[in-house]
Order: structure tokens, then C-alpha cells, then sequence
């Protein structure tokens, strides 16, 4: 399998060199047109000003070779360009080597050659092959008349080659060039994906090391990397905080759930012993039956509570189980059920509820298990003689506000966030509440969020208040 590294390298360099092989061949494609340009346009401009001269000759001059001969030879060396006059039939009458016997003259031209001067005020051709010449010519040629109304055709020319080998050079340069980019970039791409690629191979280290059990390790976060790794970075050290989180409340569950069974554990096993070995004698053994059914029973009550959160937690509240129903009845058939703790503890309750009612929809069967849960742990911590509070009214957003209070100390503020964490209890509540296992609140909370609604707590003054929303329904 390839690695990232030297993927990237290999894949960037190809790009590179694909760029370069694409700008050199444009390159060169563009300077072959401007050499063709530049190359007909001085063919043209030679064989205008030869055309030029030639037409204003005098006839006795215009008969004259050896003049014209002259006259082209001065303009070959002035321009570099091999210039021939021929007559009306194509064969060469003069040119400009300036030789008396050059071996150029009387030679026939090509008739689809010189037709281009017909066609157009200047023919031109990129690949002419001349009779006259050994090699591929550019050449441009032009039809002429003299004063004495003769015509010819006066042709100049220059060998390909001479282009050619312009472009080989440029080539070459071209291709140094182009080697010596990628001989510089090699250093530098290096740089780049390896500034890339080191956050990753960091990320995997941590995500090894996680692997083995490392929660606490992060991945350090760069200004010279870019954003999108930054922002990796961040995302994977928020992953590692959050698993960090569910480790330490998965080992917070796993001792509180040994310790809150070791108790009940414990009494069980010591009472039953001291029946099995005789210490207890039998007419005191079903005392002790009694007891251990009451353990026996609490333990029950826990693995029912355990099993009823994780499956509202896996599975949520099903629609099917949804429909409208009275706030106000709930609380006050919850109420009544507590008529006996009440009267117990000789405490006054104050309500608050709409004549109208407070139609909602839940799971009417998990909202009195919350209100059940509220008012049991508000009748447990309220003292002899105080004060319960129960309330329902409308909010904004279509929201009904449901409220349980008790009067009692009251809760410190470090630990009001934890109120409804697992086995959560404060220092005060475990003498009180004996028989509780820290669940009644987790229950509640995970039935509100499964609803998706709200619940906080306030505590101030000797008022301790839970309040939850719930979805305010028309009256069908």
C-alpha cells in the first residue's frame, strides 16, 4: 500500500513535469507562428521593395541582367534573403548571387508556385520546393511589370532550416529550463507535503496510543499548518476529550455500582451465614428472612431502573406511546399517592395548577415516573413541617413549565450541575436516604432529554426547585 508521503511527492512531481512538457510545447508552438509571421513578413517587405524598383527600371535598364543582378545582390546582403526574378513563363532571369554564370539562371519555377502571386497581391509558401535550390524554402512571390510592360514574378526565399534550427535552439533552452524547475522543485515539494503529512502521521501515533488505552494524549495544533488541519487536529482532540469523559464515567459506574451493591451484598451474605453456622438462632432467623428480602428487593429495584434507562437511552420514546393527556391529573394522582409520607412528616403543600388543565404530549406513563421521582425526592429531603410545592404554567415557545419544590437545606452550588449524574449523592443525603441509589434523578433526566425537552435545577434560600418543559397540545 502507498503511503501518503510519497504518493503526494510522486503524484505533485508528475504534475509539475506535465505543466512543464505543456507550457514548453505551447512554447514553442507560439514561437513557430511568430516566426512564420515574422519570417513571411520579411519575405513580403523584400519582394515589395524588389517589385518596387523593378517596375520603375527603364526598358533599356529592366533588359539589362547584369543591373538587376547588381541590384539584387546589394539587397541579399543587406537583408539576408536569396531573391530571384523570373519572367512571364517561370524561367530565372537574374538573381542575387551576382554571378554572370550563376548556375540559378534559366532554371524552370513551379507553376502551382508561382500562381500563389495570382491568387493574392503576395504569395506565400512555408515549404516551397524550388528547382533552383536544393533544400525547403520560405518564399514569397509577386507578380511585376515593368515600364516597358513586360511581366515577371520576383521571388525571395530563405531556407527553412535557418527556422528550424532557431527553434532547436529554443527548444534546448526550453528543455534546461524545464530541468532545472524540476530539479528545484523536488526540494520544495518535499517541503510542502511533508509539512502536510506530519499532522497525519501525528494523528495516527495519538490514534495508536489511544488504541492502547492513552486517553489524555492530543494532537498539538499548528499556525503554519492550514485550516482544514487545524480543524482535523481540533475534531480529534475533541474525540479524545470525549472518550477520555465516557472512560472515567464508565470507571465512575463501574465503582459505584460495586459499592452500592456491596451493602446489601454484604448483609445478605452475613445474615445467611450466621443462619447456615447457628449463630443466629432459629427463632430470630425469620427477622433476618425479613431483612434479606428487603435487600433482596432493593437490588431488584436496581436492575430494573438500570435496564429501564439504557433502554430509553438506546431506543428513545417509540411514537406509538405518545399521546395527550392532563398534566394536572398526573401531579395530582402522583400527589395523592404520597397522601401517607406527607401526613407523616406533617408538611404543608402548595399548588399551583390551571383550572383548565395543561394538555401535553408525551408518554404519559414516563412523565409520571419523572413527576413520581420529583415529588418522592422533594417529600424525602423536606423537613418535618415544611413546605411542598407543586406548579404548572404556560411559557413561551408552546412550552408548559411543570415545577416540584421543598424547603431544606440547600444544595451547594458546586454541586447542583451533578445532581442528576449516576449514583450522585451528596454528603448529607446518604444517611437520609438509605434506601435510594442515586438513580431517581439520572431517570428523570434521561426520560426529559428522551422527549427532547428540558430540566434544571435551582436551590437557593432553603428552596430547592426542579422544573422541566414539556410540549404544549390543543384541546382535541
Amino acid at each position: 500500500m502507498k503511503r501518503s508521503f510519497s504518493s503526494q511527492i510522486v503524484l505533485t512531481l508528475c504534475l509539475i513535469f506535465l505543466t512543464m512538457i505543456i507550457l514548453s510545447g505551447a512554447t514553442q508552438f507560439i514561437y513557430y507562428r511568430a516566426s512564420l509571421d515574422l519570417a513571411r513578413s520579411e519575405l513580403s517587405s523584400v519582394v515589395e521593395a524588389e517589385s518596387g524598383v523593378l517596375s520603375f527600371l527603364p526598358a533599356s535598364t529592366a533588359r539589362n541582367n547584369q543591373q538587376i543582378r547588381i541590384q539584387l545582390n546589394y539587397t541579399a546582403r543587406a537583408t539576408g534573403k536569396d531573391t530571384i526574378v523570373c519572367d512571364e513563363n517561370g524561367v530565372i532571369t537574374a538573381c542575387s548571387c551576382g554571378l554572370q554564370s550563376c548556375e540559378h539562371l534559366g532554371s524552370q519555377l513551379p507553376t502551382a508556385f508561382l500562381d500563389l502571386a495570382k491568387s493574392s497581391d503576395t504569395g506565400f509558401s512555408a515549404k516551397a520546393l524550388l528547382e533552383c535550390y536544393d533544400d525547403t524554402r520560405m518564399a514569397a512571390v509577386k507578380l511585376v511589370t515593368d515600364s516597358g510592360g513586360r511581366t515577371g514574378y520576383v521571388i525571395a526565399s530563405v531556407p527553412t532550416e535557418r527556422i528550424l534550427n532557431r527553434m532547436s535552439g529554443s527548444f534546448k533552452i526550453n528543455l534546461i529550463v524545464m530541468l532545472m524547475v524540476m530539479l528545484l522543485s523536488i526540494p520544495i515539494v518535499w517541503w510542502i507535503v511533508q509539512r502536510q503529512t506530519n499532522p497525519i502521521k501525528l494523528m495516527t501515533t495519538a490514534a495508536r496510543r489511544m488504541a492502547h488505552g492513552q486517553m489524555d494524549v492530543r494532537v498539538p495544533t499548528s499556525s503554519t499548518d492550514t485550516a482544514e488541519l487545524n480543524e482535523l487536529a481540533v475534531a480529534f482532540n475533541n474525540m479524545s476529550q470525549a472518550l477520555a469523559q465516557s472512560e472515567r464515567k464508565r470507571e465512575e459506574f463501574v465503582a459505584n455500582v460495586s459499592h452500592e451493591l456491596k451493602t446489601p451484598m454484604t448483609t445478605i451474605s452475613g445474615y445467611m451465614d450466621g443462619m447456615l453456622d447457628g449463630t443466629i438462632p432459629p427463632e430470630q432467623q425469620r427477622k433476618y428472612m425479613e431483612i434479606i428480602s428487603g435487600e433482596v428487593k432493593r437490588l431488584s429495584r436496581l436492575v430494573r431502573s438500570m435496564l429501564e434507562v439504557s433502554r430509553i437511552q438506546d431506543k428513545g420514546i417509540p411514537a406509538e406511546r405518545k399521546r395527550s393527556f392532563d398534566l394536572c391529573q398526573v401531579v395530582g394522582e402522583v400527589l395523592l399517592s404520597f397522601e401517607q409520607k406527607i401526613n407523616g412528616k406533617s408538611l404543608n403543600v402548595e399548588t399551583d395548577l390551571p383550572d383548565a388543565g395543561a394538555i401535553s404530549m408525551a408518554d404519559p406513563d414516563a412523565i409520571t415516573q419523572v413527576v413520581y421521582n420529583l415529588i418522592d425526592n422533594a417529600v424525602k429531603f423536606c423537613p418535618e413541617k415544611g413546605t411542598l410545592g407543586l406548579r404548572v404554567k404556560e411559557a413561551k415557545g408552546g412550552k408548559y413549565l411543570v415545577s416540584v419544590s421543598n424547603t431544606g437545606p440547600t444544595i451547594p452550588a458546586e454541586e447542583l450541575p451533578l445532581v442528576f449524574d449516576r449514583f450522585h449523592k451528596t454528603d448529607k443525603s446518604r444517611s437520609v436516604d438509605r434506601d435510594g441509589w442515586g438513580l431517581g434523578l439520572y431517570i428523570v433526566k434521561t426520560i426529559i432529554l428522551a422527549h427532547e425537552e428540558d430540566i434544571y435545577v435551582t436551590s437557593r434560600d432553603g428552596v430547592t426547585e426542579f422544573t422541566f418543559t414539556m410540549p404544549k397540545t390543543a384541546k382535541s
